[in-house]
């Protein structure tokens, strides 16, 4: 392990004076813990805890959480993800802080287990079967009060988990309305819904967008015509919006072509001047290539996207240029991009780096044995595996936090009551976050972002990167 910065001090019993300082700019965390602030990941637990077995997964010594790890490198090797750093050995990392150097949680540590799952299409099991397999796995077998994915597995074992299992399940992925409808109040996301920033870009936009004619496309894959259809089209038209053209691209096995060149002449047809290419990482490419086939020249219309598709993703945008060229590029450039992600910051002139980062980068390599030097946050591959770590840290002391403040000895509903009024937490994303009542979804405000080309960065041999963000965190569009 590197020497650095240290991942706990010493308990505020002993000098309230040395609890931890307020979280990053613009996020008060809401209630005292000792896994709060930035000068220290925790503060030591000196307290005298007598806990009892509560149920299966909250014992007497133990609570048990499960990270479930979606298998990256998959992706990695293909060309279709960034190596982000060892995922595992982040997660294990934080908790082996919490059961060493914090005390672990009123008198108990934390059990982890790790399980693994397949990308879609790469595994040797259906998708709905592993999931099924999985969330047994976890409810049945390990009894796991919580579970969590920081690697964005989403559904269908989310919806397995929560509602019918009664386990708590966080995660990075996007989450829809009914999702969390059917969860019985034990699902939370650390990203804004689809739904929810397709309406926000609507309401952000809505006057640069007056007297423009609008056209909307995106592929037919469920739960897509009803997110674009609740989350944007019907949020211009509520704002008196011209919405010329909404198309559905058909897709059969993941190849998503049937009605994409007529979407492209009737774009052109009906006059529309920006588009909202809502499309999947391998669509978009295609999308653009068509339009510069049918002869769009850069200026002939404005394109507006979102997080909806992973399209403020720096590694999914810069697939337009390894896949589509410099033509589709070229007229894709200056697409304004509404996101919960400051992605491409660190390499604007005035840059700061987040104390919240900085922290858990800090900690990370002091107790890691896998790095001995934190992430260089102004390197390109450093700066995605830095996020990384701060996505895993927010994460376990999220858990940490609701845990402790839920009681001696709490049941599953009483930590899940916890996060459901959490308040502010320090997100990995530097974004200001926080759980309430009615609120699963952290995210509190957007970012506006643009897509540049010639790209900034070139990042490795096939994926530049293209995003700069135009503006600081912004407060969420209100319903007016």
């Amino acid at each position: 392990m590197a020497g650095g910065c240290s991942g706990v001090v010493r308990s505020t019993d002993d000098d309230p004076a040395a609890a931890p300082t307020s979280s990053a700019p613009g996020v008060a965390e809401s209630f005292d813990s000792r896994f709060t602030g930035t000068e220290a990941f925790c503060t030591a637990d000196t307290g005298d805890h007598q806990p009892e077995e509560v149920e299966p997964g909250i014992t007497a010594d133990s609570v048990v959480l499960t990270n479930v790890r979606l298998r990256l490198e998959d992706l990695v090797e293909v060309g279709f993800a960034e190596d982000v750093g060892d995922t595992a050995d982040q997660v294990e990392t934080f908790v082996r802080i919490v059961n060493e150097e914090c005390g672990g949680i009123n008198g108990r540590l934390i059990e982890l287990n790790t399980v693994e799952v397949a990308v879609p299409g790469f595994g040797a099991t259906d998708p709905q079967v592993e999931a099924q397999q999985v969330c047994t796995q976890i409810a049945k077998d390990q009894h796991a009060l919580g579970a969590f994915s920081f690697t964005g597995v989403g559904n269908p074992l989310a919806g397995c988990l929560t509602g019918p299992n009664d386990v708590i399940y966080v995660t990075t992925y996007d989450l829809g309305a009914q999702d969390f409808d059917a969860a019985d109040g034990m699902l939370f996301s650390v990203n804004h819904s689809p739904a929810d920033i397709l309406t926000y870009a609507a309401r952000e936009l809505a006057g640069e967008l007056e007297g423009r004619p609008i056209g909307v496309v995106y592929t037919d894959t469920e739960p897509n015509p009803q997110v674009v259809q609740e989350g944007l089209v019907a949020e211009l038209e509520r704002l008196g919006l011209d919405v010329a053209r909404v198309d559905a691209i058909g897709c059969d096995a993941g190849n998503c072509t049937d009605g994409l060149i007529e979407s492209v002449q009737g774009m052109r047809a009906d006059g529309v001047e920006v588009v909202f290419p809502l499309l999947d990482t391998i669509t978009m490419p295609t999308y653009l290539g068509e339009m510069v086939t049918q002869g769009f020249q850069p200026g002939d219309v404005e394109f507006v996207n979102t997080s909806f598709q992973a399209q403020d993703s720096e590694l999914v945008t810069g697939k337009i240029v390894q896949f589509a060229g410099e033509a589709a590029a070229a007229l894709y450039n200056g697409a304004t991009i509404v996101s919960g992600s400051r992605a491409g910051e660190h390499r604007l002139d005035d840059f700061v780096p987040d104390p919240f980062v900085e922290m858990c980068n800090s900690v990370y390599a002091e107790y890691s044995d896998v790095i001995d030097a934190p992430y260089d946050l102004l390197d390109d591959a450093d700066n995605l595996r830095a996020s990384n770590v701060a996505s895993s840290c927010s994460g376990i002391r999220l858990f940490a936090r609701a845990i402790e403040a839920a009681g001696a000895n709490p049941t599953r509903q009483d930590v899940a009551a916890v996060l459901a009024g959490f308040g502010d937490f320090d997100h990995g994303e530097s974004l200001p976050a926080s759980f309430g009542p009615g609120k699963p979804t952290g995210p509190d405000a957007i970012v506006i972002e643009r897509f540049h080309y010639p790209c900034p960065a070139e990042f490795g041999s096939a994926s530049p990167h293209c995003i700069v963000p135009e503006t600081d965190f912004l407060p969420l569009p209100a319903d007016d």
